[in-house]
């Protein structure tokens, strides 16, 4: 997996980015005080949502294990003038432990962790209890049970409510879906 997504933020090929960054986003950090919060974007890619929360004043940290991708990111947040804002980092997002993040007030994943196999997704949700202080909110949006391969991906609103406890309550949720495939959003609050 770690070699396509490198050829393809290599080439360019990354035509599964929601542009503009979507509303379910903007809409869920409005809340947060730009001053004091920290966002934190699980699977960042070439950081694309990151830059957009930076321009509007938030600290954000955006992980992905591309390099490729997490280099582009860095350039595009000096060319915007918001490095200081934007930091960027290669890591395993179910490993996320070993990156020493910070706590974070809000985090999201757009895409990210129905890829993951049951042992990745287990590590992502315990490293992310870890990082998400208590009370903060995590926004996810992934796949709805699909065949992709050999193998399916995606998850149920229970299934994403069951795997994500009991460290995070699911708020609500939404079929919104800005791809071709079906997925859902996930609103989950940190208990």
């Amino acid at each position: 997996m770690k070699l396509i997504y490198s050829l393809a933020f290599l080439f360019g090929a990354d035509n599964w980015k929601i542009d503009p960054t979507p509303v379910e986003l903007m809409d869920s950090v409005k809340e947060l005080s730009k001053e004091k919060s920290l966002i934190l974007d699980l699977g960042c890619g070439d950081g694309h949502d990151c830059l957009t929360l930076a321009r509007a004043g938030w600290q954000v940290v955006g992980v992905d294990f591309v390099p490729v991708a997490i280099r582009k990111a860095r350039a595009a947040a000096r060319r915007a003038g918001v490095s200081r804002r934007a930091d960027f980092r290669v890591g395993d997002v179910s490993r996320l432990g070993n990156l020493g993040l910070p706590a974070v007030d809000f985090a999201y994943d757009i895409g990210c962790f129905h890829l993951l196999n049951a042992e990745q997704a287990r590590g992502y949700v315990n490293g992310l209890a870890d990082v998400v202080k208590s009370g903060g909110m995590f926004l996810l949006k992934a796949f709805t049970p699909r065949r992709q391969g050999n193998k399916t991906v995606g998850y149920t609103p229970e299934e994403i409510e069951r795997v994500f406890s009991p460290g995070f309550r699911l708020e609500k949720s939404s079929d919104h879906s800005y791809w071709r495939f079906p997925a859902g959003w996930y609103w989950l609050r940190r208990q």
